[in-house]
């Protein structure tokens, strides 16, 4: 997961600087893997060194909530950056829609200093899931509204949506079950969940890598 994300971080850098027109939905793209990248490694060091202290969790699951939180503002900055279409009145302003962010931010901030101080307690892993569950819900609306519209279709930007759910529905999903501390799963489930829904956000990269490295090899033979 970790070279996927540094993969997919690097071809969307390249394929902002191929796309002017859409170059803040690349930059948040790499921003967010680039995030996911952080919160891999951070997962593999606190899985060796049991002993790692807190600090490193409470990064850990920061870096794992913006991954969520990068990954919702690039679908949210491509329906914005599309030309309005007849039923645009019924969607909120993007002023409306950045307030509903700050305010989820500020939310998910609060679990960051109670995980540096007394360890990740069953509250900040709540808070943490129910701030990583909004996101999603948040980024997903966006990308299924760009999907309705077909302005896509058919382009890198169709591919980069339809993977970049996908890949937030995953991130979301790690910080929900293992949010479901509060109720009496067993801990092995969890984990082996966790586990598969982390092969899965790889996987989905990986194919987002190569849509983006063919787009950008198709660009540079053009050139």
């Amino acid at each position: 997961m970790f070279g996927a994300c540094l993969g997919t971080t690097w071809y969307a850098l390249v394929t902002a600087r191929h796309e002017p027109h859409d170059t803040l939905v690349w930059r948040y793209v790499a921003l967010s893997t680039a995030v996911g990248g952080v919160f891999s490694a951070l997962l593999v060091i606190e899985t060796t060194s049991p002993g790692v202290g807190t600090v490193v969790v409470a990064f850990r699951l920061l870096a794992q909530l913006f991954f969520a939180v990068f990954l919702a503002l690039s679908l949210r900055e491509l329906y914005y950056a599309q030309p309005a279409t007849s039923a645009a009145g019924a969607r909120i302003s993007l002023s409306t829609a950045r307030r509903i962010e700050t305010g989820f931010m500020l939310l998910a901030l609060i679990q960051f200093p109670i995980v540096v101080w007394v360890g990740p307690t069953v509250l900040a892993q709540v808070i943490l899931a129910l701030a990583a569950g909004a996101f999603t819900i948040y980024g997903v609306s966006f990308g299924q509204a760009i999907r309705a519209r077909r302005l896509t279709r058919g382009t890198v930007l169709d591919a980069t949506v339809t993977y970049t759910i996908a890949v937030l529905l995953c991130v979301g999903a790690v910080s929900v079950t293992e949010g479901a501390v509060i109720v009496s799963i067993p801990e092995p489930a969890v984990g082996g969940a966790v586990n598969v829904l982390l092969v899965m956000i790889g996987t989905f990269l990986i194919s987002l890598i190569i849509r983006l490295k063919r787009s950008a090899d198709a660009v540079g033979g053009a050139r």
